[in-house]
């Protein structure tokens, strides 16, 4: 089945992933607690979803307030980094397109 129509914008405004020119294969969503930090303040989270075709979003799933952020989140393949965020629950949109 192929999606089309999402896009997705940076700060500055700029798209990031557009599907109106690309396919997507799979959306996946999950709902991850932020496992504790290690000694460089990055708490590591295993993500076998996430391949080398992935894009990932990440949003906080309890926003109680404006003022709560987002932790620095980076993606690699098979995994996810969190810079001091542990215990913060949240949402992962992984897409994978063709």
């Amino acid at each position: 089945m192929a999606y089309y129509g999402a896009r997705t914008r940076n700060a500055q405004g700029g798209v990031t992933l557009d599907t109106s020119v690309m396919t997507i294969r799979s959306i996946v969503t999950k709902q991850v607690t932020v496992p504790p930090v290690t000694s460089d303040f990055t708490s590591f989270i295993s993500m076998p979803e996430i391949t080398s075709t992935s894009f990932v979003c990440v949003t906080l799933a309890n926003q109680t307030n404006e003022e709560q952020t987002l932790p620095s989140v980076f993606w690699s393949t098979g995994q996810l980094r969190v810079r001091r965020g542990a215990g913060v629950l949240l949402n992962v949109f992984i897409l994978t397109y063709q």
